[in-house]
């Protein structure tokens, strides 16, 4: 290269464009733009109408995640500080009739223990004005083996205190000494350390705590390194990773058109727990984003073997801490372009 002079910039750098489109008229770009869009947005929309139950919940993932949000409904109504008895009676009625069929087709499981053990909460709550109630005590008496000691449902009584007591850590502090990591020193597989971020990870609240995400993890070096060739952002530093995860939303547990983003708004939220539980536990964590077109999309599953009910929310890159290492600043924007307090009403 001729001394003084800049090497031409690529036209794409980590998977993104960085340089404009120039063949063609704007037009042309902005047509065919349009239609690749839309294109991708029936791809995500027929995806969303095969798979959630928007008019019957006939598939048995689809009737536990239908048990988990009537069974949330009860514990809802049960734990007002005005709870008043008989509410949610036909939530109760479908809850009872749902985990009967779904015993008799798939068996127990863990929405059927908690189903149980919501209606066995429901009936004790009732108990005073218990008319009516008769059917769903029969239901419980020719199911006992849906029972399970190890669930828990219904209500508990907790105090601020011990709240206060269980959180009170320098949370600003934590967040703001977990960074993007793109530089990881070897180590082993850091197996029971994703167990344990994972447990954290399934306190994230949920739509009606139908808990719709999954982790697929992979430690495995050769597993590794061809599932993070799938996303062109670790390029530069996944050689280094010790662990590459994937983050899916079950689009089976959702019910209605109006849910048809819940997906992405409940695993963003598992996710960035997930980041947080792996930074606790001393890995360094790097968000690898899955924004790709549906071509992309379908090339990771069937690499992976994902199954087309998994809405994939993001990938993330996960390793060992090196001693000392060079992160991104990231200035954070000032709080006022982030908070509006009290903005006026237009309507």
């Amino acid at each position: 290269m001729t001394i003084g002079m800049v090497k031409p910039a690529a036209a794409v750098e980590a998977g993104r464009k960085v340089k404009a489109e120039t063949r063609g008229s704007q037009g042309v770009r902005r047509f065919g733009a349009a239609l690749r869009l839309a294109s991708n947005l029936a791809y995500d929309g027929f995806r969303y109408w095969r798979n959630a139950y928007l008019l019957e919940a006939s598939r048995s993932r689809q009737r536990a995640a239908r048990m988990m949000a009537d069974a949330h409904f009860l514990e809802y109504g049960m734990s007002l500080s005005n709870a008043k008895t008989g509410l949610g009676r036909a939530r109760a009625e479908r809850l009872a009739s749902d985990m009967e069929l779904h015993l008799r087709e798939s068996g127990p499981d863990s929405a059927s223990a908690i189903a149980r053990k919501t209606l066995e909460s429901y009936l004790m709550f009732n108990a005073v004005d218990n008319s009516g109630l008769k059917d769903l005590q029969a239901v419980l008496t020719r199911h006992p083996a849906a029972a399970r000691h190890d669930v828990a449902a219904g209500v508990e009584t907790v105090s601020a205190a011990e709240i206060h007591a269980k959180s009170a850590i320098d949370f600003l502090g934590f967040v703001r000494s977990r960074h993007s990591i793109r530089s990881f020193k070897p180590g082993p597989q850091p197996v029971e350390e994703l167990k344990r971020a994972v447990i954290a990870a399934q306190e994230t609240p949920s739509s009606c705590n139908r808990q719709s995400c999954h982790v697929f993890a992979y430690t495995d070096p050769a597993l590794l390194e061809r599932v993070r060739k799938m996303q062109a952002g670790n390029r530069t530093f996944g050689h280094q990773l010790a662990g590459i995860l994937i983050v899916t939303s079950n689009l089976n547990a959702w019910e209605t058109v109006g849910e048809r983003y819940q997906g992405w708004v409940d695993g963003g939220l598992f996710a960035m727990t997930l980041a947080y539980a792996l930074h606790a536990e001393g890995l360094g964590t790097c968000m690898l984003n899955w924004s790709v077109e549906k071509e992309q999309d379908r090339a990771l599953r069937r690499l992976t073997g994902l199954d087309d009910s998994q809405l994939v929310i993001t990938m993330m890159g996960f390793g060992w801490l090196p001693e000392t290492l060079d992160v991104c600043v990231s200035q954070r924007l000032p709080l006022s372009e982030t908070l509006t307090l009290n903005p006026p009403l237009t309507g």
